[in-house]
């Protein structure tokens, strides 16, 4: 019995959204990293400028000092400051309202900043000017250098929204072209069903009066190869393990047809079994060589289903003994729903990283075979083990 779709439960809907919930995870823990460092910046940087500031007239405080009272200034008045640049941007639908707003905002919260800053230096420092005396100094050495980091914010709030921006636009650029891939696979794979469908109730048929037991077993391999087209139709890759398996199915039927006509060698590589391949790849390929081969060719046939590592890739090879090609090996693979189907699969899922061919063997047979990204089919926790 071939083990269940569920087995292949990492290619699911429920992986993918926990490895999307994951990356948005990790994604947010970067961006409040980035908002810590950023606010630390402004800090240091507002610190720095108003130290070098009141260092360039001769009567700067320790460094300390312009730094704690960064910390508390900024340390309030940064998340304001992004919060009101990143509701209102100023951009070219925007600025006539976003500007006025902006430079009213600046006003108000430099105003605000120094005005306590002149309260607490005169308490602490200043002790003979008055309070008017006191607002005179402060905004005179410091009013600048408080509005040039206001709408130093402002720019960086800006930057920030235009990377926020493009990063999610290529987002929902990569979500539409992958619906779209996994549309067009999905047209692929139903172009198959009904092809496959056709040909095996037709070999059921040939049976029913020679060879009842044998009809019935091909009406069960049959529903079984259903059952899995149904439940796994989903899926787009799977292990190399499970594709044999399905593969089997298919076998066990074209070897009732053709009796002792038909032999099937399989010879898979122990170290590419977990290897992922396109789901039903092989089958079409099987049954191109047998349709090719001892279907139009009388005596008998042997079709070998060989895999293994070449280099990085995994190489998949169908081969049959007595046919030949009958036209330039490109143009077959532009004719015919299991080829031209098997070819268009390959570029959708991998792109220029595959390679699918015809050849002739000496002296006689022909080789179908591919090349794919040889990648392993992840192992989760609890799974069973092979």
């Amino acid at each position: 019995m071939p083990r269940q779709s569920l087995d292949l439960a990492w290619l699911d809907c429920g992986e993918a959204s926990h490895f999307m919930a994951t990356s948005q995870s990790v994604v947010g823990r970067h961006k409040a990293l980035l908002i810590a460092a950023w606010w630390l910046g402004v800090v240091f940087l507002f610190a720095t400028q108003w130290f070098v500031y009141d260092a360039a007239r001769g009567f700067a405080d320790p460094f300390r000092y312009y730094l704690w009272w960064s910390c508390y200034t900024w340390g309030i008045l940064t998340p304001v400051v992004a919060k009101l640049a990143y509701y209102n941007p100023i951009n070219a639908a925007t600025w006539k309202r976003a500007l006025p707003l902006h430079l009213g905002a600046s006003f108000v919260l430099v105003v605000g900043e120094i005005s306590i800053e002149a309260l607490f230096g005169k308490l602490r420092l200043h002790h003979s000017l008055s309070i008017e005396e006191a607002l005179r100094h402060y905004f005179t050495r410091h009013a600048q250098v408080s509005v040039l980091t206001y709408w130093m914010l402002v720019g960086a709030v800006q930057l920030y929204q235009m990377r926020d921006e493009s990063r999610k636009r290529e987002l929902r650029s990569a979500k539409l072209e992958a619906q779209l891939t996994a549309s067009q696979l999905g047209v692929l794979r139903a172009q198959i069903h009904p092809h496959f469908l056709f040909n095996t109730l037709q070999a059921a048929t040939m049976l029913i009066h020679e060879d009842p037991d044998g009809a019935e077993d091909i009406l069960l391999r049959l529903s079984e190869l259903l059952r899995v087209f149904v439940d796994e139709a989903h899926i787009h890759e799977i292990s190399l393990e499970r594709e044999l398996e399905v593969l089997d199915l298919y076998i066990g039927i074209q070897a009732r047809r053709f009796g002792d006509r038909l032999r099937f060698e399989v010879s898979i590589d122990q170290n590419v079994r977990d290897c992922v391949v396109p789901a039903l790849i092989l089958q079409p390929l099987v049954e191109n060589a047998i349709r090719h081969g001892i279907g139009r060719h009388k005596g008998i046939d042997t079709v070998s289903i060989r895999g293994f590592q070449e280099g990085e890739f995994l190489r998949l090879e169908v081969r049959n003994l007595n046919s030949s090609l009958e036209d330039e090996p490109s143009r077959l693979v532009a004719r015919g729903i299991g080829l031209v189907n098997t070819r268009a699969r390959l570029e959708q899922l991998y792109g220029k990283r595959q390679e699918f061919r015809l050849r002739n063997l000496d002296p006689t047979g022909v080789c179908a075979e591919l090349s794919i990204p040889l990648r392993s089919a992840p192992v989760f926790v609890g799974e069973p083990s092979r």
